[in-house]
């Protein structure tokens, strides 16, 4: 799925520049619309994708703020500003904002550069127009790899935002980060981090909450060290229940599992369960409510899924199977999954987590 982006020209001489950046995203796959005033429409000359907008530069941004990936404004940056300002929540959120002149001469990254993706959509407008990116944050002015923009590229979810900003401030800064993988890496670690080795900031790429007590991390992390941890979505959490289970009960259930296995709830990537809980409305709401796609299996399938440890004949004569989680999870998590959590029970509920075999490899598409 392309990115949502919109254009607006302010003045008729940006006219051309917004035809032709609608023109070169929308060939390169992007869903993108342009705008300009009514009386300059001719200026585009019926193009498509372009359209008159009658309100004020603000009203036009306050529509479209949250609801698309990307803002383009081709004009002066102070009108900009001020039309984004009112808008402004959390650089996590925030869309890509870049402003062009209407001469096409520089594209600015005006807003979220790196997990907005504004210094890249700069670079990709700039490509485009024939204009000169302009790049202002820190990181990739001296060539560093902030850790935010790193994670996003490889679909990581960041453990603490403000670590993840103390981490790229020190790395500014010209300190060396610490560098420690759970996974196997096919790439090179950027050259700013070191890898294996313990620092004043690290970066640890985990499921994990915390460092087991007797791994090399606990034993020689410096004193007020801290681990900005990177989270891959590697986890499928299976679950069995009774009938009429409710929502709270399966949420706690899975909260406690994960407590006491020292494991990241934003970690899970799916549920999966039998398929007799396929409509079972306490867990439709809570895999509703967490996002997560919901797997079900057969008896059957469920039965030929080698691993499963703990077996209920209780269970076995309700569903035709002795473990519903752990064999769920299992299957969830692919060939070559394994358990990171066996049956855990909280009130009649039985949880299961297991994950599936991943590698710190490629980065994701560029454009999102």
């Amino acid at each position: 799925m392309g990115l949502r982006l919109a254009v607006i020209s302010f003045t008729k001489a940006g006219c051309g520049i917004c035809r032709k950046l609608v023109k070169g995203f929308t060939e390169q796959g992007e869903d993108c619309r342009g705008y300009v005033q009514k009386k300059f429409l001719n200026e585009v000359q019926e193009e498509p994708g372009i359209c008159a907008v009658e309100q004020s530069v603000g009203e036009w941004t306050a529509e479209r703020f949250a609801a698309l990936d990307g803002l383009i404004y081709i004009g002066a940056a102070g009108i900009a500003v001020r039309a984004i300002a009112p808008c402004l929540k959390d650089k996590l959120t925030d869309p890509a904002v870049v402003v062009l002149d209407e001469q096409g001469n520089y594209a600015v990254s005006l807003l979220s550069g790196h997990v907005g993706g504004a210094n890249l959509l700069a670079r990709r407008a700039a490509q485009i127009t024939g204009a000169v990116p302009v790049i202002t944050t820190a990181s990739d002015v001296q060539g560093k790899t902030a850790p935010d923009v790193w994670a996003k590229e490889r679909g990581l979810v960041l453990s603490d935002r403000r670590l993840a900003a103390e981490v790229a401030a020190a790395l500014v800064n010209g300190e060396v980060v610490g560098f420690y993988s759970d996974y196997p890496l096919t790439e090179l670690v950027p050259a700013d981090y070191a890898r294996g080795q313990l620092c004043a900031h690290n970066v640890w790429l985990t499921v994990r909450v915390c460092p087991e007590p007797d791994s090399t991390m606990s034993m020689f992390l410096p004193e007020q060290a801290a681990i900005l941890r990177m989270i891959p979505k590697t986890l499928t959490v299976g679950i069995g229940c009774r009938r009429g289970t409710e929502r709270a009960v399966l949420e706690c259930a899975v909260r406690e599992a994960f407590v006491k296995h020292n494991l990241d709830l934003r970690g899970i990537e799916q549920a999966a369960s039998i398929d007799l809980k396929r409509e079972e409305a306490g867990l439709l709401a809570l895999v509703q409510d967490w996002q997560l796609p919901f797997l079900t299996y057969s008896a059957e399938e469920l039965s030929e899924e080698a691993g499963s440890q703990a077996e209920s004949e209780f269970v076995r004569s309700v569903t035709g199977v002795g473990n519903v989680c752990e064999r769920a999870a299992l299957l969830g998590a692919g060939p070559g999954g394994k358990l990171l959590a066996g049956k855990e029970i909280y009130q009649g509920v039985t949880v299961a987590v297991a994950e599936k075999p991943w590698k710190i490899g490629a980065k994701k598409d560029d454009r999102g």
